[in-house]
C-alpha cells in the first residue's frame, strides 16, 4: 500500500470429514431406569463440512524497532456437524432399523447430522516492540501483545463445542546474550463446552450448557547460559494465586449466582531443569 505497510488478501477452501467413528454403523442404548433413556446411533451418511475462509490484515515492519499486524477475517461453513435429539416414535424406529418395541418410544434417539451453516467473523491484531531508546545496560527488553475477537452466527444445533470467542495475550522480555526473563499474561473469554440434556426432573431447561469460564493467567520464565552446551532454566505458571478454573452451567435466564457449577483450585506450577547440546 505504501513503502511502510504491506496489505495481504487470503482465501482458502477447507474439507472437514468425519471421523470414522461417527460413520460406522452402531447403536447405544441406556438402561431404560435412567433420567432420560437415550438410544445413540452413528449416521452413516453424514457428509464432510465446507467452509469458505476470507482473510484481509495490514502489517508494517517499519515502525522503529517494532511490528504490527491487524486483521479481519470470516468462515463460511456449510454442512457443519451437530447432535439432534428426538422422541422416540415408531416411524423413527423403523427409520434407523430398530426394532419396533414399545419400551422404545420412552427413549429419545440422538444422532449427529449435518444441520445447516454458519459464519465465524473475527479481528485479530498483534504488535511486537523492542524498547531501544532505554540506557545500554537495560537494552534488551521487548513489549508485544496480541489478540483475536470472533462472533458465531447461524444454525442453533450446529456443534460448536470449544467455540472461544475472544483471547488476548501480551508480555514483557528481557533477552541478552547469556540469559533472558519472559513474563507473559494471558486472558481467554469464556467458553462453551457440550450440551445438558433437556430433563424436567431435575429442572434442566432446553438450551443448557457447560462453559469454561473466562480466565486470566500470568508466568514467568528465566534461561541462563553456563556454557556454549549448557543451560539452567526455571519456569513458573499462575502466580496470581494458582489456576483455579470455575465450569459454569445454565440456559438463558439463569440467575448469575445459580450459573457456578464447579471450582477447583489447582494451584501454581514450577519447572527448574538444566539444557544440554551434545
Amino acid at each position: 500500500v505504501t513503502s511502510d505497510i504491506l496489505a495481504r488478501a487470503d482465501y482458502a477452501r477447507t474439507i472437514g470429514r468425519p471421523n470414522v467413528s461417527a460413520v460406522v454403523p452402531s447403536a447405544t442404548f441406556t438402561e431404560p431406569t435412567v433420567a432420560t433413556p437415550t438410544i445413540t446411533l452413528t449416521n452413516p451418511g453424514l457428509k464432510p463440512w465446507t467452509a469458505d475462509s476470507f482473510d484481509l490484515s495490514l502489517e508494517s515492519y517499519h515502525l522503529k524497532d517494532g511490528f504490527g499486524s491487524v486483521g479481519v477475517f470470516q468462515k463460511n461453513i456449510t454442512d457443519f456437524f451437530g447432535s439432534v435429539r428426538s422422541a422416540a416414535t415408531a416411524e423413527l424406529l423403523e427409520l434407523y432399523g430398530l426394532p419396533a418395541d414399545p419400551a422404545y418410544l420412552n427413549y429419545e434417539i440422538a444422532t449427529t447430522t449435518n444441520t445447516g451453516d454458519a459464519k465465524i467473523t473475527g479481528v485479530e491484531f498483534s504488535y511486537r516492540q523492542s524498547l531501544t531508546f532505554l540506557p545500554s545496560w537495560a537494552r534488551g527488553f521487548q513489549v508485544f501483545f496480541n489478540g483475536t475477537k470472533m462472533n458465531l452466527s447461524g444454525s442453533t444445533t450446529a456443534d460448536f463445542t470449544g467455540f472461544n470467542p475472544s483471547s488476548y495475550a501480551g508480555g514483557i522480555n528481557f533477552i541478552r546474550p547469556r540469559y533472558f526473563i519472559k513474563l507473559t499474561c494471558t486472558h481467554q473469554g469464556e467458553t462453551r463446552r457440550g450440551a445438558v440434556a433437556v430433563s424436567a426432573a431435575n429442572g434442566i431447561p432446553a438450551g443448557t450448557f457447560n462453559y469454561q469460564d473466562a480466565r486470566t493467567r500470568w508466568g514467568i520464565s528465566a534461561q541462563y547460559s553456563l556454557s556454549k552446551r549448557f543451560a539452567i532454566y526455571g519456569a513458573m505458571t499462575d502466580l496470581d494465586g494458582g489456576f483455579n478454573p470455575t465450569t459454569l452451567r445454565y440456559a438463558p435466564g439463569t440467575p448469575e449466582f445459580a450459573k457456578p457449577q464447579r471450582y477447583q483450585e489447582l494451584g501454581s506450577t514450577i519447572t527448574l531443569g538444566v539444557k544440554g547440546q551434545f
